[in-house]
């Protein structure tokens, strides 16, 4: 297996057609912009052994992540949220501009608390779907 290491903003490329970049870090999280054509299915490594599937080959000798503990709640998202989650990302943007970097990435932080990750939730669901519908049928 390849391991690189990127700088902010720098970027990699895949096939010529995949371009992958290394958008922001904050604390033990780091943020890629991944572009590809729509064709290409990107789905978290999470995700798919949440649905089921096995961890790669190549990533077996790596102990798997820790789930977090967390008490089932009811989060309900809403397009208002949306919207006030995209302008505080905003505002954090200008605070890294105007030299506020350790503020805003604090802020970032706790954001990252905050927010849901209903997108994958969401995206779990259709993976599992896609699992089971490959899966051999037993008789």
């Amino acid at each position: 297996m390849l391991q690189l290491s990127l700088r902010l903003d720098e970027y990699l490329t895949i096939n010529q057609n995949i371009v992958v970049q290394l958008a922001r870090i904050t604390g033990s999280r780091a943020y890629l912009r991944v572009e590809a054509d729509r064709s290409v299915p990107i789905v978290r490594g999470k995700l798919l052994e949440k649905a089921g599937a096995s961890r790669p080959e190549c990533l077996a000798s790596l102990p798997p992540a820790r789930a977090r503990r967390r008490k089932d709640a009811l989060y309900y998202w809403s397009a208002e949220k949306e919207q006030a989650v995209r302008k505080m990302e905003e505002i954090l943007e200008r605070m890294d501009k105007n030299g506020q970097r350790e503020d805003a990435e604090e802020l970032r932080t706790q954001l990252n608390h905050l927010v849901p990750t209903v997108w994958e939730e969401n995206l779990f669901d259709k993976v599992k779907a896609l699992l089971q519908d490959k899966a051999p049928e037993k008789s």
